[in-house]
Formats: C-alpha cells, structure tokens, sequence
C-alpha cells in the first residue's frame, strides 16, 4: 500500500484462488491479536466478510482450517480480546508462541500458502507483509507473490525456506509431528519456487535475519535512499545509508526527533504520514459506522539507487539495529528500473504517496520520553514473564471442572512492578505472581465449554502503567470432546444446526440452504425450516463426493442426540433420517465407526 488508492486487504490476499482449496498454511506475526486470528480463516473459506459475519460461518471456517493453518508468533505479545469467545478454542492447535532470539524478537510477518483444485497443479501464494495479525489502523505495505512449483531448488528461495523449516524449532511447546512435517512439505516446495514476478521488477531475492546458516548480506549500498520506517535509530539508519550522497526519511514525528542531530543533518529531507492521508477510507463496518482512520504509519521500506537500477527492500525489518542485527526479520528484494522502483518514482511532486506525506523539520536530540521508557521496560518484563512454564490442570467433581493455573518453574518479577495471571475465559479469578515461587490458583464448577490453555498474564507498575498478554498453557487433563462440546453450545437452534449442515457438507462453498430457509426467511429468524429434499440432497451428495465431512458432523450430532437440549435443537425428524446415513457410511466403508 503505498498509496491511498492501491489497498489491498489481508483477506483478499489470502482467498483461494477461484476454483482452488486451502491445502496448507504458514503465517508469522511478531504481535498477534486472537480476534485477528479468526481472519485468515475465513479468508481460506472463501467467505466474503469484513469485520463481522454470521457467526455460524465464522465457526465452520476456523473449525475447518484449524488443522491446516499453523501460525507463529512472539510469545507474550499475544492479546487479549475484549471479550472472551468460545470461538478461541479451536484457535488453540493452529497457534504457536515462538521463543525470543538472544537480545532480539522473533518479527518476520508473512504468509505461505499452498492451494489444491481438482486435475490442476498446485498453487503457491506468499504475502509478505509490514503488518501484524492485529486490527490496528495504520498505513502499511506489502507484497504478494503467485508462484508454482519449479523441476530444480534455486539458491534465491533458499533463505525463505530455511525460515519455514525453523519455526516449529522455535516455539516452547512442541510442535505435533503431523504440523512439523506439513511444514517441513511447504518449505521444501519453496525450494522449487518459480514465482509471478510484479511488472518491471527483473531479479527477486529473500533475505531473512536470524536463522542458523542464512547470512542475510543485503546489499544497501548506493547514491539515492529512500527509508520507510516507523521505528529507526542512529545505528540503523547508518548501517542502511552508509556513504549514500542522498537520503529521504519517512517515519513517525517522536521517531524522527529521537535521531541525534548529526545524523539528521545528513538527510535530504524527513517526512510523516500526513494527519489527513486517511479521511478517505470510508469503508463502513458494524453498524453503518466508518472504519477507523488510516493515519499513523506502520509500513517499512528501503529504496537504493545503484548505476541504473533501482532496488526495493520490504518487508518486516524497521531501520534499527536491532532489527538488522538480532531480531528475526524478512526482506524482500525486488530489483528493477529506476522508472519502476527508483526514489523518484514514490517522490516526485503529484506522486500519489508523495501526496500522502508533509514534511517534518526537526533538529533531532531529544530525550527519550520516560512513559514510552517504562512502558517499554514492562513489555519486557512481561516477555520474560510469559516464558516461563504455565501449566492449567484440569479436575472433574461434580459434573462440573476445575482449573489449577500455575509456574512450574518459577516467575521473575522486576522491583516495584506486580504480577497477575487469570484464566482468559475467567477475568477477575486472578492470583498474584509470587516472584521466584511457584505461583497457582484455582477456579472452580467450569463448564465444558470455558476449559482453556488460555491464561491472561499482566504486569502493573507503581505508576499504574499496565502490560499484558495472552500464553497458551499445557492443558493437563484436556477432557475428551472439549471442542465437539463447545461445537454444540454454539449450534443452539435448528436453524443454525441446517446453517452449519450447509456449510460443512457443501463440499467448501455456501450452499442456499446456509442462506434462507422457506418462503426467504432469513437465516436464524423465525419461519419453517428448509425443506426435506434440500436436506436429502445435500447430505447424499456429500455421502457420495465427501464422507469424511459426515463423519464431522456425525460427532456434533451424537453430541446434540446426548443430552434433552440438543434434540430440541435438532430439525423434527432429523434423527431418524440421520440413522439411515450412518448405517449407509458404513456399508459403503466398514471401517467408518465414527
């Protein structure tokens, strides 16, 4: 997105292909927001949503991709959402806290993906972004990239695939073997990439920071400079404009100010995000109301002029030395003419990101503002804090559960700042962090539905400056059909129930059974029910071409038979109907017991 009239959101890039299916999935975030993750889901559902949707579809999309997805992020900067969903648990086995790399953080944001279609190759997609799989409102930019797979590796897509196959190296908890190897699958097809290359760009090229024998060797050296960075520092300007006779910078104003002053009397010119660059963006979400304002800047980008050509960097690293030297990054090179890619193409007066910036004199050298330094210094002791070892066990008594949340290894707790840790599914039933002790409480009579690995960890400190994040704990004691239960509290009437039906025999598109139902009542209100032979046909048809979606929801409907509430829920008749498809499934395959 570099300018305001060429945005692309996430769930465009991520929709399948037309005719395609989603086979595997790989996305990396340095911050990650839970209500966020429901996104790509839905996008590799082909469900054509923004901010909200049926809650049905919503459901059938993450429960259908969740065993497909996998999805790396830093632990402790997971967050909360503000409200906590029974939708968050079938997250739970797509998610994966990664461990820090030493003095940095693990930040590369990206997406690979791999489409399957029926009598057609495979298709490849990666999307590398500047943004996190959060909903903040900021301009940022990224690249998508249609690729398929090659007859001979190339060295260029070596370094992209060394960073696939390190994450599940990466994360606390194990990886299971079935996840590790589809991923292992994903990134030794990037080997054999030959990818849709953007027009005028003539050479591609990864480089990626911070994984074991990958030297990322960036060349930034040239006359001309651009830098797009909302962070940056002395040491990360210096290392990308080294010996340049020209350099532009665009970044946040506190940015900006913070740089020493020599260094700013080194460049051409400063710019920021203009405060009006977004009063444009008048896509409406929940109720009519508009989408918040595209005015702060999130996006990273080098450009470097070199002899004639011109060559942009993008990705996730920000202009610090950090991120160049210690934290876990990707960029990618895309090499061209300067008529293309060069600085004067995204500077020249009328260019439509030109028309987006305002330029910002500052003489730099100011002092670091002590709120954004302590803040910092909680966020810190929260990452440490979230590695520790969190554990949830689970007990059974009187037809309810209880939680036990607890260290296992102790908690580190700075002077003068104060530990929380609370079940995410129970805000308010919290205990405090006992520095160097092992840390528990308890809650009791949980139903089924509210067990979680979910723990909600906080720091507060004597400035009442709060940090807090979200840890996936091991579940001890994961009671057997947590997720079918939590499937059946959510399908609560017979109209969702024929909703879901719809959505998961219609062989992965919405079928009109999922939309009305007789005389076009819609979905979920009032009026008679889809009729009979919609029903029989689908389920036939997907008896036929897909059996294994009967045996999904063969589960939720042994689920609903089971207890006096479920049946209610459950269309008049369709128990019986359902007792000929199960004896049907398994005279045309014995081996189908569930």
């Amino acid at each position: 997105m570099l300018a305001p009239d060429s945005r692309r959101t996430l769930i465009d890039q991520l929709r399948p292909p037309v005719g395609y299916r989603l086979d595997a999935a790989v996305g990396t975030t340095f911050t990650l927001d839970l209500t966020a993750a429901l996104v790509p889901p839905l996008a590799f559902a082909s469900f054509a949503v923004r901010s909200t949707t049926d809650p049905v579809s919503v459901l059938e999309a993450v429960r259908s991709c969740a065993d497909r997805v996998d999805v790396f992020a830093q632990e402790g900067y997971v967050r909360a959402p503000s409200r906590y969903t029974a939708l968050t648990a079938f997250l739970e086995p797509m998610l994966h806290e990664v461990q820090a790399p030493p003095g940095g953080l693990f930040h590369p944001k990206l997406w690979l993906m791999r489409f399957t279609a029926d009598d057609e190759a495979d298709a490849y997609r990666l999307v590398v972004l500047s943004r996190n799989l959060t909903e903040d409102h900021a301009w940022d930019v990224s690249l998508t990239l249609d690729g398929l797979r090659g007859t001979r590796p190339t060295v260029a897509n070596r370094p992209l695939s060394a960073l696939v196959r390190s994450l599940p190296g990466r994360t606390r908890q194990p990886v299971p073997v079935d996840r590790r190897g589809r991923i292992d699958k994903l990134a030794e097809d990037v080997r054999y990439m030959e990818w849709e290359r953007p027009e005028g760009v003539t050479e591609l090229a990864f480089h990626v920071f911070g994984v074991a024998n990958e030297r990322a060797a960036p060349d930034f050296t040239g006359y001309g400079h651009l830098v797009v960075s909302p962070f940056l520092n002395d040491a990360g300007l210096a290392q990308l404009t080294a010996g340049t006779k020209s350099a532009t910078v665009v970044s946040r104003a506190a940015s900006l100010d913070s740089l020493a002053p020599e260094t700013v009397q080194g460049l051409d010119a400063t710019y920021v995000v203009s405060t009006v660059a977004g009063l444009d963006d008048g896509d409406a979400t929940e109720d009519d109301k508009p989408a918040g304002l595209l005015n702060d800047l999130h996006a990273k980008l080098v450009v470097v002029e070199r002899g004639q050509q011109a060559h942009l960097f993008l990705g996730s690293a920000n202009a610090t030395d950090a991120a160049l030297n210690r934290n876990i990054e990707i960029l990618v090179q895309l090499s061209g003419g300067k008529k293309n890619l060069g600085v004067g193409t995204m500077l020249d007066p009328g260019s439509p990101f030109l028309g987006m910036l305002e330029q910002y004199d500052t003489v730099g050298g100011a002092l670091p503002d002590p709120d954004a330094e302590a803040q910092w210094q909680l966020e810190n002791a929260l990452r440490v804090l979230a590695s520790r070892r969190w554990v949830v066990s689970v007990g059974r008594s009187d037809g309810a559960y209880s939680l036990r949340f607890e260290t296992r290894d102790g908690a580190t707790v700075p002077a003068g700042m104060t530990a929380r840790v609370e079940p995410l599914a129970h805000p308010g039933v919290a205990c405090t962090v006992d520095d160097g002790r092992t840390s528990h409480g308890t809650v009791e009579g949980v139903p089924l539905i509210e067990v979680s690995p979910f723990l909600r960890l906080s720091l507060t400190d004597g400035a009442g400056r709060e940090a807090a994040c979200v840890v996936r704990a091991e579940l001890r004691g994961d009671p057997e059909g947590r997720l079918d239960e939590v499937l059946a509290s959510q399908i609560n009437t017979p109209e969702k129930f024929l909703r879901f039906l719809a959505l998961l025999l219609g062989l992965g598109q919405a079928h009109p059974l999922a939309m009305v139902g007789l005389g076009g009542a819609s979905a979920g209100t009032s009026g008679e029910l889809a009729p009979a032979p919609q029903v029989f046909e689908i389920v036939i048809r997907a008896l036929a071409r897909s059996p294994e979606s009967i045996g999904d929801l063969n589960r939720l409907v042994q689920r609903m038979l089971a207890t006096e509430n479920g049946v209610a829920n459950l269309p008049e008749g369709f128990a019986s109907f359902w007792d000929v498809v199960t004896a049907s499934r398994i005279k045309l395959n014995p081996e189908a017991t569930r």
